[in-house]
């Protein structure tokens, strides 16, 4: 026993009495065994002798540790001892005393008992209020509020029910019923008997017996015996959230005052707990319905919140856009971080003037302003942003929208249209140029010329006239294939006769070209005969312009497996592998190409490469094994089974 009151009234009966007064478990373990098996069931007083010693012993409250002796003593006819003799008299008068003291002494420890069963009732209450607080889900509150109830007063059941508009039960929420037990009972409670009764008058029943109630309805088949009952309700603002209902106390027969009143005290803190987290719910449901507006704006937007700086909402095409998946809550810091951000001449965009923080710190509009941004994947987006602040009914910034337009194809198709210009003025200014001068010579002094200059005047007038043909024709090619209409007819082509137009037109051009054409026997491919033979040409006609004159140009074509490649070799200076997939691109030329002077726009591996990808083909550079270039094409071989 190690009460101080206690130990303190002790020494003061040892003191008065003259006779030892002690815990019995402090005493030799011999007569403390005596004393035990001596108590009789009331605990009251009584006398034991051992060894010649007597003893007064009883129990003071129903514990082992609560038993003490008196002693010890003997009488004065006793063989003498070491101990104080105490004759009948004074020992009448001490077991009196050490009844009063026993009573004392009991009342001292239930009130200490008391006490530490409240402290540890109210450590749980403490550890029951944080667990609820802690919690934001609805459902998942609700269901810590009834474990935590049924744990508190140690009941072997519980449940919480939440009132519906119609005044029923809108969900039943049980614990300590497992499912196997809960299965063959059936459909849960609807609100009816003593639940009803709590649902109707919000206030706190305790019944020892709730069968014997008059509003009692009895219980369904296979529900587990319930008989003590105590119904707290779960009230906030005068609004009932819910109602807890216990039973079956488990280490007495009915719940007491002291239960209701720690049950009360929970219910105060769990009407707190749903308030929050139905306001969160609410929060969350609002986030949400505001999220699947903005995913369904074709622009980026993104919603910045201020305190702390944070982004709050992303849609999926502020994702898409910035190239990595935007997880919200997150703070700015770590948003900016990813991208790094550029103004339009390239310099590095200050931090301060980022247009997100703009808008939060200072409140300012940005309205059209363009930078550049890095994606995650490196690649460089030319944005077009937009941002305005949020306030508050004080004039207060609490957030900021972002607004931004991938504007990256405008600029580049300005700058293709700046490049396409100026190529197109200088293309057509020198056939137009040549074909205006020429005319202009005949028509005011061809009489003066012999029939050779007229000819040859003639001659490069019909040549600039088919090169400028030519250059009209690519650009209402790209425009068709721009715009959509581009068709074709397909049908077998006999590739002999294919290769062998396209040869003979280029030696009409170069006579002195040495051209070989090497094609497989009754090779056929299926396809636009004119499509493909513009493509062949072109091909010839950029190996006639990048190699030597008098070097010779050789053709090939093979069937390789449901394909016929058709290939177009010459020995020129050859071609860089890098540059190779620039060369397929609009208005694209080769360094080399630029710097011999050779005319030419940029359109036609371009064009060749989307005429043969629309034959489902493939075409490419490659320099040769031993100098030079290669460029082939493929389509598709017609099928030997037709």
């Amino acid at each position: 026993m190690d009460d101080d009151s206690v130990r303190s009234l002790f020494a003061a009966l040892q003191t008065a009495l003259g006779v030892g007064v002690a815990a019995v478990e402090d005493l030799p373990p011999d007569v403390a065994r005596a004393a035990y098996q001596a108590i009789p069931p009331d605990g009251d007083v009584t006398e034991l002798r051992f060894e010649n010693k007597r003893y007064l012993v009883c129990r003071s409250y129903p514990h082992p540790s609560a038993v003490f002796a008196l002693g010890p003593y003997r009488r004065p006819d006793d063989r003498p001892c070491d101990c104080p003799v105490v004759d009948s008299e004074a020992e009448v008068r001490l077991s009196g005393t050490l009844s009063h003291a026993r009573r004392a002494i009991g009342q001292i420890l239930e009130d200490r008992s008391y006490r530490l069963e409240l402290a540890s009732q109210l450590e749980l209450i403490s550890d029951a209020v944080i667990a609820i607080s802690s919690e934001l889900s609805l459902e998942v509150v609700l269901r810590r509020i009834v474990d935590l109830a049924r744990e508190v007063v140690g009941a072997r059941y519980a449940a919480l029910g939440v009132p519906d508009e119609q005044g029923g039960l809108a969900a039943f929420l049980p614990s300590g019923i497992s499912e196997e037990v809960a299965a063959p009972i059936g459909d849960l409670p609807r609100g009816r008997g003593i639940l009803g009764l709590l649902l109707h008058e919000p206030k706190v029943l305790r019944l020892a017996d709730l069968s014997k109630h008059p509003a009692s309805v009895g219980f369904p088949p296979n529900h587990p015996p319930m008989k003590s009952f105590l119904g707290v309700p779960i009230v906030a603002r005068g609004r009932v959230l819910g109602n807890l209902y216990l039973t079956e106390k488990r280490v007495s027969s009915e719940f007491t005052p002291d239960d209701a009143r720690l049950v009360e005290i929970l219910a105060r803190h769990a009407a707190v707990a749903i308030e929050h987290a139905e306001l969160y719910g609410r929060i969350e449901s609002t986030r949400g319905q505001l999220q699947l507006v903005v995913d369904q704006l074709p622009e980026a937007v993104v919603v910045v919140g201020r305190d702390p700086e944070r982004i709050l909402v992303a849609n999926r095409q502020a994702s898409a856009l910035l190239g990595w998946e935007i997880e919200t809550p997150q703070p700015l810091e770590q948003f900016l971080a990813r991208n790094p951000r550029f103004w339009p001449d390239g310099s590095p965009l200050e931090p301060e003037r980022i247009h997100i923080v703009r808008v939060l710190r200072s409140g300012e509009i940005v309205s059209r302003e363009e930078i550049e941004l890095t994606r995650a994947d490196g690649t460089r987006l030319a944005l077009l942003v937009n941002a305005a602040p949020l306030f508050d009914e004080h004039d207060r910034v609490t957030a900021g929208v972002v607004v931004f337009q991938d504007i990256t194809q405008i600029k580049d198709a300005e700058k293709l249209k700046d490049e396409f210009l100026s190529l197109v003025s200088h293309e057509l200014r020198t056939p137009l140029t040549t074909i205006h001068g020429g005319a202009h010579l005949l028509l005011h002094n061809g009489e003066q010329f012999d029939p050779d200059t007229r000819t040859q005047v003639l001659t490069d007038m019909l040549g600039e006239s088919r090169r400028l043909a030519n250059l009209v024709e690519n650009m209402v090619q790209l425009a068709n294939i721009r715009a959509g209409r581009f068709t074709m007819e397909t049908e077998p082509i006999l590739v002999r006769s294919l290769v062998e137009r396209a040869v003979a037109a280029v030696r009409s051009r170069e006579p002195d070209r040495a051209l070989a054409a090497h094609v497989e026997p009754d090779l056929l491919a299926l396809g636009d005969a004119g499509r493909i033979a513009q493509v062949l040409q072109n091909l010839l006609s950029n190996a006639l312009k990048y190699s030597p004159e008098g070097s010779p140009i050789e053709v090939d074509a093979v069937r390789d497996e449901t394909m016929v490649r058709i290939t177009v070799r010459d020995h020129g200076p050859g071609i860089d592998a890098d540059l190779v997939p620039l060369l397929f691109q609009q208005f694209q030329r080769g360094e080399r190409a630029r710097q011999s002077g050779v005319t030419g726009m940029g359109l036609g591996l371009y064009l060749a490469k989307h005429l043969v990808e629309a034959h489902g083909g493939t075409i490419g550079l490659e320099p040769a094994p031993d100098g030079g270039a290669m460029a082939y094409f493929t389509i598709p071989a017609l099928a030997e089974d037709l």
